[in-house]
């Protein structure tokens, strides 16, 4: 297979590595030279990776072609590249429906969207998919576990879900201050956060039941100290906030004017 990156940031340096400890076989990676330190970067370190002298360069050298340029220059990037009608591509351009990405890369027809995350450089992680041939689905697979859909709707509500990541690590910094304010030291207290949001997340994956609610009453002993941090949370509107916030992302992602609200609302 050889594959290509148009554009060369965070995320397609994370797959090219994650590809890399796979140790997927007969594999060529061409990258484009957008960001060109990381090219130099992803050219020195693994043997079958190689940065073109330009985006179009890419293209002629590739049969699978992933998209990874931010929607804010995606249309720049993509004007008057020419592309194959072989070519498969996955665009990773965030709220860029699929028909739009059609629009920009024919004569190609073949065309997927893919959420990969910045864990897939250690080949952890979901990567939502929709539209995925066979090939493009057992590639992301090596990297993790690739969970293709069967609508754009459901792909969006997926990546909508990746927001989380930030309010995640802001979380897990609240806590570990407030650690460090009680007196532990910063090293500490991280460790201890840290392995505590480790543990719940393993047992969550684990559980022989994906019934969140109740691993939550498993948790949490009526009058318990877990208990009361999840009323004083529910009180101050913080679950209702993240439910309403993932709500306000999926409208970004769709582009949409109208207010878009989930159908299911899980009172904690």
């Amino acid at each position: 297979m050889r594959l290509g990156f148009i554009g060369t940031g965070t995320i397609a340096a994370a797959i090219v590595e994650g590809l890399s400890k796979a140790r997927v076989s007969s594999l060529e990676i061409v990258v484009s030279p957008r960001n060109a330190t990381i090219a130099q970067v992803l050219e020195a370190r693994f043997a079958n990776v190689r940065a073109a002298k330009s985006n179009q360069a890419v293209l002629d050298a590739t049969d699978l072609v992933v998209l990874a340029v931010r929607p804010q220059v995606a249309e720049e990037v993509l004007r008057g590249l020419r592309f194959r009608r072989g070519h498969q591509v996955v665009s990773l351009v965030a709220a860029w429906p699929i028909d739009r990405v059609r629009s920009m890369v024919a004569p190609a027809t073949t065309v997927a969207r893919a959420a990969p995350l910045p864990f897939v450089a250690n080949l952890i992680g979901p990567t939502a998919l929709y539209d995925a041939p066979k090939a493009v689905v057992e590639l992301f697979d090596h990297l993790g576990s690739a969970m293709p859909v069967e609508s754009e709707e459901a792909f969006d509500a997926l990546m909508a879900t990746t927001s989380i990541m930030g309010s995640y690590f802001e979380l897990l910094h609240t806590v570990s201050t407030w650690l460090a304010g009680a007196g532990l030291s910063e090293g500490l207290g991280a460790q201890f956060a840290s392995q505590i949001f480790y543990a719940l997340g393993s047992t969550a994956r684990c559980a022989p039941s994906s019934d969140f609610a109740a691993l939550r009453e498993e948790f949490s002993t009526k009058g318990g100290l877990n208990e009361q941090l999840a009323e004083r949370l529910a009180a101050a509107g913080v679950f209702s906030a993240v439910h309403s916030g993932l709500d306000g992302v999926m409208e970004r992602l769709r582009g949409s004017s109208t207010t878009f609200r989930s159908k299911h609302v899980t009172a904690p």
